[in-house]
């Protein structure tokens, strides 16, 4: 019976030897497809195997047929050959019931890989392939999930980085899907060189990251309370050419974690339980606490609020001009603490 699974359970049975005759990778995160039929490439087509064992087609340039007889045919110098179809919506095909007896006994020679980020899930080629191949998610990941994707793919290369800067990384690079959001780790693991634990410095070098250190101090002090501080500190940052909307993201970032910090600190957890829970350790919560001061929980949820209003401002839904709401926000957030007190 063909298998439906999740990316990482796709990654793990390819380490484990486990590959199918046919996938269907689909979704519409093109960076897992490009990842997989790489992840497929090593697996399937050892280093030092004949070129001759591996075919690659595009979907408008050849029909159905043309990619089952290939798929039939066995391999030259490898223990299977590898057929990876790309944008394979494309490929002509009369009729589907050709793919549904190569399904039913697929050549377990061949690696056969169906690969396209917008499938019409109302063809009957789509719904043959999905109840006969080996299907693979391919899905965006949530929001929630991009901090721990990006701490993996460090982690893969060695280098170590705190579940905090994690998700500033993912909150800078929201919205551009991961294969924008690789290139930038890649680029960030090319300038640090040895692999060593990232830094909050270092995440500088990332160009849709704002400048953390600057971002995190203006956050501190509209957490504080301090808007004259602010004001000054965020009208700086404009005037050297800080983008308005990653500088919004890091302070939205810093707000969330300040937040989890003051619950975290009150619960009195133990460290690993407060780790699992909130994605802090016991020193970033002292850190947090230190920074924010006496800073009620009601304020910082209001921060949040503060936040999601001014990125409707900023992304043409009020006023055009970036200082007048971010302005606003440390008005708002100033007033609000003034109140709380």
């Amino acid at each position: 019976m063909p298998r439906a699974l999740t990316f990482a359970q796709f990654r793990q049975a390819l380490v484990r030897a486990q590959v199918d005759p046919v996938y269907l990778l689909d979704g519409e995160e093109g960076f897992f497809h490009e990842e997989g039929i790489r992840l497929l490439e090593h697996a399937v087509l050892p280093p030092g195997t004949s070129a001759i064992d591996r075919e690659s087609i595009r979907g408008g340039e050849a029909s159905l047929a043309e990619v089952l007889d290939l798929a039939s045919t066995y391999p030259m110098g490898a223990d299977r050959r590898l057929i990876v179809v790309r944008e394979a919506d494309r490929l002509r095909c009369e009729s589907a019931e050709p793919l549904r007896r190569y399904l039913s006994r697929p050549n377990q020679k061949s690696c056969l890989v169906f690969s396209d980020a917008g499938f019409d899930r109302r063809r009957l080629f789509y719904k043959t392939l999905r109840a006969g191949a080996g299907r693979v998610d391919c899905s965006p990941l949530d929001e929630s999930r991009i901090p721990l994707w990006v701490r993996e793919r460090l982690r893969e290369r060695g280098f170590g980085i705190s579940a905090d800067l994690a998700e500033a990384i993912a909150s800078g690079a929201a919205g551009q899907g991961l294969g924008r959001l690789d290139a930038e780790l890649q680029k960030l693991m090319g300038a640090i060189g040895a692999p060593r634990p990232i830094q909050a410095a270092d995440l500088e070098l990332l160009a849709d990251v704002p400048r953390v250190a600057d971002a995190f101090r203006l956050a501190a002090c509209v957490a504080r309370g301090e808007r004259g501080e602010a004001t000054a500190a965020l009208r700086a940052l404009l005037r050297s050419g800080e983008d308005p909307v990653r500088l919004l993201g890091g302070l939205s970032w810093y707000f969330r974690n300040a937040l989890k910090a003051r619950v975290a600190g009150a619960r009195r957890l133990p460290a690993r339980e407060m780790t699992l829970l909130y994605g802090l350790d016991p020193g970033r919560v002292e850190r947090f606490q230190g920074e924010i001061g006496r800073t009620a929980v009601r304020v910082l949820r209001e921060a949040l609020r503060e936040c999601l209003r001014a990125d409707r401002e900023l992304k043409g839904m009020g006023p055009k001009d970036p200082a007048h709401a971010l302005e606003g926000l440390i008005h708002r957030v100033g007033l609000g603490r003034r109140r709380t007190a």
